[in-house]
């Protein structure tokens, strides 16, 4: 896998980069509905779900594999602890404008709240390194045989996924199975060797790399604009 100059893994960052530019399309189908351009909610069809699934299985564990490879010369902990500040503050904001948009429907537990969330524990067990693996396919597993109702109606069971007759959600990232994935990624990195030579990503690929390497930004700001491109259609076929 080559790196640049700074460090940062070019096949990685590529990877993120095409998982990134899936979330448009999926979320432009999910609003679909929303904005009552449809009277069907594609994404709870099979196809959608499984398109979801895959691009987020994908963004989570080269997640999980960055954080291995940035941290293999030790924990910056300045640079982490500004890291979980700037992803708890997005989160909170998140949570506050979709409890205002939509009250019945505000992301309690989403992709930003997981990301927090796995980053702390990550740095709990990453001195398990290739044993990662074990733990990561017994939450994956378990997550494939608990139903998606849930097992027990306790609230505290919410960001495990395990809670039943959950409130419904607009953005929900419990950590069974998700952090398995993101623990398989931590996992297999132990496994890989990386290089020392430097080999500049092509031209073709530079903008899916950047992509990569701007994930947060790009994930808040492509759900307005998505939501407000779909506005103006709606407005111009009514």
């Amino acid at each position: 896998m080559a790196q640049n100059q700074s460090g940062r893994i070019h096949a990685l960052d590529i990877a993120r980069g095409l998982a990134c530019l899936s979330m448009p399309i999926y979320h432009g189908v999910y609003y679909l509905k929303i904005l009552g351009l449809t009277t069907t909610q594609w994404t709870k069809h099979w196809f959608w779900e499984i398109y979801q699934n895959l691009g987020l299985s994908t963004f989570l564990m080269v997640s999980g594999m960055a954080f291995v490879l940035s941290t293999r010369k030790g924990i910056r902990w300045k640079r982490l602890l500004r890291r979980l500040l700037i992803l708890g503050g997005v989160a909170g904001a998140i949570t506050l404008v979709t409890f205002l948009a939509m009250e019945s429907r505000f992301v309690r537990f989403g992709i930003i709240h997981f990301y927090c969330a796995a980053l702390l524990l990550a740095v709990l067990l990453h001195p398990l390194k290739k044993w990662l693996l074990v733990p990561g396919l017994a939450i994956l597993t378990l997550g494939i045989l608990t139903p998606y109702e849930g097992i027990n109606p306790n609230p505290w069971l919410y960001i495990t996924g395990l809670m039943s007759q959950r409130p419904s959600s607009m953005d929900y990232i419990p950590l069974t199975p998700w952090f398995g994935v993101f623990l398989i990624g931590m996992g297999l990195a132990h496994w890989f060797r990386v290089p020392d030579d430097f080999k500049p990503v092509s031209r073709a690929l530079q903008p899916v790399a950047w992509l990569g390497r701007h994930s947060l930004a790009f994930y808040i700001l492509h759900l307005p604009v998505v939501y407000g491109l779909l506005l103006l259609v709606k407005r111009f076929i009514a």
